[in-house]
């Protein structure tokens, strides 16, 4: 495909220590990328990327989705039909952007595959980062117990034990929720088995980037998505050394250059391919 030019925009500061994990909308154009973080986490998880991508002269919205930044049980009450209709109002935020990317951490990947099956029209390329299409034993677990048990109603938010992440710095920078409620990881197992199967419907260009020492989501997921996706096969990229939030691990630099570098190939409405 023919590449699209990028306009250079202003050098992004460092983030104040009281702005981690809040909202951000950091403005540029014509192109814009709507960014999605994970269940339990905040907009701290895609905050790397969309520096680089704002750098890049594109403009980047990153939401906190409904029921975090705050006590996890409010989190517990929300539905992945409520954070998927909460995506679809942040994608309509970007309307009039020449080209519309969805960039997503997890279940931030699977709510923007999501949006790219309802909304082709609307969503022109994705980069899906450590997608959580199948979890790991011991949150599945904690998936199928809340489905299937009243535990996931009766026990209080399960410890999480800290992020993720291979970084100790990002690790401990990362302002992620201490515990989760099972009722939440059961919501994200419904959404899996949603994107599971629109997946062939999902036409836009994606790039998978996947950690190799993956604790949170199996490698299989992610592998399922570059071959299953209707526009496939996408690129699958596995770093060697990176765990789950691979946007802000160690090899996070490496994640913002292959993102940008995805999103320069796909050309702008009337260019052709």
């Amino acid at each position: 495909m023919g590449a699209a030019i990028l306009t250079p925009g202003p050098e992004p500061g460092p983030e104040p220590p009281d702005l981690r994990g809040r909202p951000f909308d950091l403005p540029g154009g014509p192109d814009a990328v709507l960014l999605l973080h994970g269940l339990s986490g905040s907009p701290f998880e895609v905050r790397a990327l969309a520096d680089h991508l704002h750098a890049q002269g594109l403009r980047c919205r990153g939401p906190l989705l409904l029921g975090h930044g705050g006590a996890a049980a409010a989190l517990g009450r929300v539905t992945w039909a409520d954070w998927l209709a909460q995506a679809r109002a942040e994608l309509e935020a970007l309307q009039g952007a020449r080209r519309t990317f969805v960039a997503g951490c997890s279940m931030g990947a699977l709510l923007a595959l999501a949006l790219a099956q309802e909304r082709p029209e609307r969503v022109d390329g994705l980069v899906l980062l450590a997608p959580a299409l199948r979890l790991a034993a011991l949150p599945a677990l904690a998936g199928w117990l809340a489905r299937r048990t009243p535990l996931g109603r009766l026990l209080p938010p399960v410890p999480k034990g800290g992020s993720d992440l291979r970084d100790g710095e990002m690790r401990r920078l990362n302002p992620a929720m201490a515990a989760l409620p099972l009722s939440a990881v059961g919501q994200l197992l419904e959404l899996a088995e949603h994107v599971d199967r629109i997946l062939p419907g999902v036409v836009a260009p994606a790039l998978v980037i996947a950690g190799a020492r993956d604790h949170t989501v199996r490698l299989s997921g992610a592998r399922r998505i570059a071959d299953r996706i209707g526009s496939a096969p996408a690129r699958l990229l596995v770093l060697p050394d990176s765990f789950h939030l691979v946007g802000i691990d160690v090899e996070r630099d490496l994640v913002a250059d292959e993102a940008a570098r995805f999103l320069a190939s796909i050309p702008a409405p009337g260019r052709g391919g």
